[in-house]
């Protein structure tokens, strides 16, 4: 409270001490002030109602209990009580607190302070000394323009100063030596003046010009400006043989007539260690796209009949000719994926587009066509990979030997640390020197420099990588950087590798942990009039480059004089990446004899250009609003736990448990039926940091609404029953349509509370093959309707629970569907 005692005289019903007095020179008997007039007497309970602690030599001094008679109470002028007590000795030279037990008294006032030395006498004087007398007044002083701000206010400025400080120097030619040293002294000011508005712009996000300030500031609401990222694409590689070198070099030719370089591979740092990902890429010539030795293709799908030529969409099969391909298909066990396979499809014309999709193989079988004794392959791969569209197999061939590329191309640069005096130690030839400036907390008997070193071959590639994102459904993957650094060793080992971190503020004071800034420092000393030598002369100049900066010691480990890093990082041409499919052709000369050729099935997607800096000051202050971070209505907790990446759905419910409101968050699963202990751990450590205080959260498990339907249509007189049946089946299933899309009652299908209406389902066995018309429409529900009745509009669910109809033979409690077909074949 900002002024307690003035809440306590105004409050008229509670009392509290004011000081306590020395009433003899025994230093025996005290005297107790309150502070207002409310009586005190007779609340005071127990043998220790009044007692005094803290001494030294005496920590405590026993208190004669007050008898609550004329002679322990009293009252001052004011009205206010006075309570006298007696001690059996007095206390040493300590600051004593006497301490009353009262309900009369407010609790921060009910103990006070004293010395029982108080009365001793003193020879120093309470009195204030006089106040000194003030100083004969300075001569006025000319007046200073302090807007003059350029050469020529400043210039003026000067002018008017001297003429009332010299009023005998009057010369004003600009030959004279006094009005050249005051134009000096004006463009020096000028220089200041502007350096001066140049740091001072830097201090605000929206004055700031560089993009090193720029990302400090929007740091400070953490939001993270977006830097310029490569493009990532899959390329298909016909090979004389293998493996491949991660970063083998293709290229494909930009618009403006430029090339774009490529390489193979993932990233170029491994993100879990931090070390360069050398691993070779696992390639097979019998996976090429083209056999050369027949000028055909090498993989083509095998033709059962040459009426029956179309792999419709939803397919998770095929048949291919030959024998010996050497697929590996998915482990299970070890959690390796199978081989990727291009199924391109050629456009029917020669200017329709070519339908591509990728799959990986989960199974492998060669067998051989009885018929004509041709060997097969039986292709086979997951249904999450079903086949989006149909693909004529007349027009289809496939492809292996899928690799990934990103946009960009490797340096490797070195640099030294220097010492304390700016030497440079004796370093391999081509080593330069690293910048070295004071850095923050920095005295005379520790500078405490931050050494940085600016990348000379480009701008830096970022890579976004989806392992970073956040468990929500609002947060992008945040890019990492194409970049390491390694501490060379001295004598020849492999040395110690040097981790990014997005800000040293996250760095232990002995981790070997970097940065990088979007800053460019210039050697002064290779400008064209400089003709000496010694220890480089470094300045800012600009934020179009990128900086490597290692820690000052606090944070991040301080490199050690005499150091030598080598820096191995991709440079990246941002948006220009932004490539069509069949453009990365171009292949390395010196892999001519093993990469015999290279396409792009697909464009080439994630490349862009640093976020601009009017968009980083339109959005940062806005950003950290953007997003809740509090749940306080149902519909709050839902959003909250919908940003896992598991929860497709959430449904929340408030339930009076005894003494408080007990939060109910189910959460639906994308793909388990129920959800594990470790989920259910992550949900309810999400809402308990977002929940109102005061609540309780509990995260039971869905439940489920089981249905048994029975759908009776009509069918066409030239369908079959059977046929029908089976269409109607996969209407309504918990599988795939045959366009790819989920089933009617396939899992994520039903939202919490979400009714089933009758129409919908009408709806969706209309739309199977061969149906006229539906009949009707009867359910059960089980546990709630002895037998079937026919369905109503709409069949209401609880708001925690999901339709289920899951149709299983072996579960079914879980729903059953029953089709019946009337007419037809």
């Amino acid at each position: 409270m900002a002024d307690r005692l003035a809440a306590l005289l105004a409050h008229g019903t509670l009392n509290g001490i004011d000081f306590v007095e020395i009433a003899d020179d025994t230093q025996t008997a005290l005297v107790v002030h309150f502070l207002t007039t409310v009586p005190v007497a007779g609340t005071l309970a127990g043998a220790t109602a009044v007692t005094i602690t803290g001494g030294e030599s005496v920590p405590t001094v026993p208190v004669a209990r007050p008898a609550g008679g004329p002679s322990d109470w009293s009252t001052d002028d004011a009205g206010r009580p006075l309570l006298r007590l007696r001690t059996a000795f007095p206390g040493d030279f300590s600051t004593y607190r006497l301490r009353i037990a009262s309900p009369a008294l407010d609790p921060y006032y009910a103990e006070a302070a004293f010395s029982f030395k108080a009365r001793c006498p003193s020879e120093l004087d309470c009195r204030c000394a006089p106040q000194p007398c003030p100083a004969e007044a300075e001569p006025p002083q000319p007046p200073v323009d302090y807007l003059a701000k350029d050469f020529l206010s400043l210039k003026q400025a000067l002018l008017e100063h001297s003429a009332a400080a010299h009023p005998g120097w009057v010369e004003r030619s600009a030959a004279d030596l006094g009005m050249t040293l005051l134009e000096l002294l004006a463009a020096t000011g000028d220089d200041l003046s502007y350096l001066q508005d140049r740091i001072a712009a830097e201090a605000t996000l929206p004055t700031a010009t560089q993009r090193r300030s720029v990302v400090r500031h929007a740091r400070l609401v953490d939001y993270e400006p977006r830097p310029a990222t490569s493009a990532r694409v899959l390329v298909q590689v016909d090979v004389a043989s293998g493996p491949l070198p991660a970063g083998t070099l293709l290229s494909a030719t930009a618009p403006d007539g430029g090339a774009v370089w490529f390489e193979l591979g993932e990233g170029m740092v491994d993100a879990q260690t931090g070390a360069l990902d050398d691993t070779p890429l696992t390639v097979d010539r019998r996976w090429n796209a083209r056999d050369r030795t027949k000028d055909d293709w090498n993989i083509r799908p095998y033709l059962w009949d040459d009426g029956d030529r179309c792999l419709p969409a939803g397919s998770t099969s095929m048949w291919v000719e030959g024998h010996g391909f050497g697929f590996p298909v998915a482990d299970s066990r070890t959690g390796a994926p199978g081989t990727a396979l291009l199924v391109d499809t050629a456009g029917e014309q020669t200017y329709d587009p070519p339908v591509r999709e990728v799959v990986h193989l989960t199974q492998a079988v060669e067998q051989t066509d009885p018929l004509l004794g041709s060997p097969v392959t039986l292709l086979c791969w997951s249904p999450q990979e079903a086949l989006a569209y149909d693909h004529d197999l007349a027009r289809t061939h496939l492809a292996g030997n899928l690799l990934p590329a990103t946009e960009g191309r490797r340096h490797t640069e070195r640099f030294a640390i220097a010492g304390p005096d700016g030497a440079v130690p004796a370093v391999p030839a081509g080593t330069a020197a690293a910048v070295a400036r004071t850095g923050p907390n920095a005295s005379c008997a520790d500078p405490r420099l931050v050494h940085s070193c600016t990348l000379t071959r480009g701008r830096l590639a970022w890579l976004t990588d989806p392992s970073t994102a956040k468990a929500t459904a609002t947060d992008e993957p945040r890019p990492l950087p194409e970049i390491h650094l390694r501490e060379t060793a001295s004598d020849g080992g492999p040395g110690r590798t040097w981790r990014w971190r997005r800000r040293l503020l996250d760095a232990a004071p002995f981790e070997p942990a970097f940065t990088v800034d979007p800053v460019r420092y210039t050697d002064l000393r290779t400008g064209i009039a400089y003709q000496g030598g010694g220890a480089p002369l470094w300045e800012y100049d600009g934020d179009d480059a990128d900086t490597v900066r290692l820690g000052d010691g606090v944070f991040g480990e301080r490199p050690a004089p005499g150091t030598v890093f080598e820096v191995t990082y991709r440079v990246s041409d941002g948006a220009r990446g932004a490539l069509a499919a069949d453009t990365v052709t171009g292949v390395d000369p010196a892999m001519a004899g093993v990469l015999l050729s290279a396409t792009n099935p697909f464009p080439a997607t994630g490349a862009a250009d640093a976020e601009p800096l009017d968009d980083v000051r339109r959005l940062a202050p806005y950003a950290f609003r953007a997003r809740q971070l509090r749940a306080v209505r149902p519909e709050d907790y839902d959003a909250a736990a919908e940003e896992l990446d598991w929860v497709l759905d959430a449904g929340t419910d408030f339930r009076w448990t005894g003494s408080w409101l007990t939060v109910f968050t189910t959460a639906q699963p994308r793909r388990a039926q129920a959800a594990g202990p470790a989920e259910r751990a992550g949900l309810l450590a999400l809402l308990n940091r977002r929940r109102t205080a005061g609540y309780e959260v509990y995260g039971p498990q869905p439940r489920h609404a089981d249905l048994d339907l029975v759908v009776t249509v009509c069918a066409q007189p030239w369908a079959f029953r059977g046929e029908v049946a089976a269409a109607v089946a996969a209407e309504l299933g918990t599988g795939a349509r045959a366009d790819g899309q989920p089933a009617f009652f396939a899992p994520g299908r039903f939202r919490f509370g979400a009714p089933l209406e009758r129409s919908a389902v009408e709806v969706a066995a209309q739309r199977a093959a061969g149906v006229g018309g539906v009949v009707s429409v009867r359910y059960r529900r089980r546990g709630h309707t002895p037998g079937f009745v026919p369905m109503p509009p709409a069949v209401a669910v609880g708001g925690d629970e999901i339709v289920r109809v899951d149709g299983d033979p072996a579960a079914p409690a879980r729903g059953s569907l029953r089709i019946v077909v009337e007419g037809g074949r």
